[in-house]
């Protein structure tokens, strides 16, 4: 979304406290007998709003409200408009004052809660909105909308039990998000006893992973890992190359894993096997593999040169910068291409855009599940 001027944010908050006055005291209608009035100091805190001044605006309104519903629904409305944009202090103020109306309606009450625990989330203070979103989720109407905020505060606090357990909860009431979700919790836990050295109840979590969501790449990986510890190279060599195949993506940040399973002796072997596999696919698999082996410093292996040159012929863009790809230019181009890349960003976050030289399967920035692409995003300074 992009930024609007103090001026602009003024005029839509001014449109919609005065849409909802309007609606509610029914300007343009006849009314029978005597006309609710507007009290003048709702006037004086639209003026604050355009003359960009919001921080009097917010007084102003936070003194005019009463506890009946002419007022509060605005209050909410203005929260809600403050967290979007940002403004987390001036929301949470809002619903803080609200709640602080003994006088306040027990639905009022539990919205302004729940309103309170999302300007938390959104500020970072986690503690507090998991023990607000905690209360609310007793709240009927409100709770399934409490619990999938709470499952998100359990993941940033990365309390991947909590999360699983709050998501068989949403699944009772078919409102939880894809298994797929749950198959991640079940990784992260597998993480974490591989970690302690546990390998069985990591194997057990992963099996559990797998019941959810199947073909499961990120399963393939850890299974691999501990495949790895207990020697059996080969396992892990199988279980490495299937999760590629099934997720082209991950192909540039488990290659060099691939070819340290393979050894000097395998490298030439396992090469020839991917450049096979690339080339039953189409013009695209056969790039990511390029991409992906100069990315590892991979320009040099026979088994790819073949690959790589029809690469650069080929490649619109590729081409366009390197005019001559023949034999004498050709390591040139691999080493400049090499160069880029070790600079370059090489994953981005199809949901948010998020872009980072790491590989995430959970985005550090709109907390998206596999959502990670290959990229390379070259910084000019």
């Amino acid at each position: 979304m992009p930024e609007l001027s103090s001026l602009a944010w003024g005029l839509i908050l001014a449109a919609l406290v005065i849409g909802i006055l309007a609606g509610h005291f029914g300007w343009g209608k006849r009314w029978p007998g005597s006309r609710t009035k507007l009290h003048p100091d709702y006037l004086t805190g639209l003026d604050y709003l355009v003359s960009e001044q919001p921080d009097r605006a917010l007084d102003m309104f936070l003194k005019l409200m009463d506890a009946n519903a002419d007022t509060i629904e605005t209050h909410f409305a203005l929260g809600t408009l403050y967290r979007r944009r940002g403004e987390t202090e001036r929301a949470i103020r809002i619903h803080q004052n609200l709640l602080a109306r003994e006088e306040l309606a027990s639905e009022h009450r539990e919205q302004a809660m729940l309103a309170l625990a999302q300007d938390y989330l959104r500020a970072g203070l986690l503690d507090r909105a998991e023990g607000l979103f905690q209360q609310v989720c007793e709240v009927p109407r409100l709770r399934i909308t409490a619990l999938d905020a709470l499952r998100g505060v359990y993941e940033r606090q990365h309390d991947w039990q909590q999360a699983l357990g709050v998501y068989r909860l949403l699944a009772r009431s078919k409102s939880a998000p894809p298994r797929l979700v749950a198959a991640h919790y079940l990784c992260e836990l597998s993480s974490q006893a591989l970690e302690r050295g546990d390998s069985a109840a990591a194997r057990g979590l992963l099996r559990d992973a797998r019941a959810e969501t199947a073909p499961f790449p990120r399963a393939a990986v850890l299974r691999a890992e501990i495949a790895e510890r207990a020697g059996d190279v080969a396992l892990a060599e199988r279980l490495i190359k299937s999760a590629v195949q099934q997720a082209p993506t991950l192909l540039q940040e488990q290659l060099p894993h691939l070819m340290r399973l393979a050894g000097s002796e395998g490298r030439d072997r396992l090469l020839q096997e991917l450049v096979a596999h690339a080339n039953a696919g189409d013009f695209d698999q056969l790039k990511r593999l390029v991409f992906a082996a100069i990315a590892a410093n991979l320009a040099d292996a026979k088994p790819l040169r073949a690959s790589m040159q029809r690469v650069l012929a080929e490649d619109a863009i590729l081409h366009a910068v390197w005019h001559d790809t023949s034999s004498p230019h050709f390591e040139r181009i691999a080493a400049e291409l090499g160069a880029l890349f070790a600079q370059a960003e090489k994953y981005r976050c199809n949901e948010c855009g998020f872009a980072g030289r790491s590989f995430y399967w959970h985005c550090p920035a709109c907390h998206a599940w596999d959502s990670f692409e290959t990229c390379a995003i070259v910084r000019l300074r």
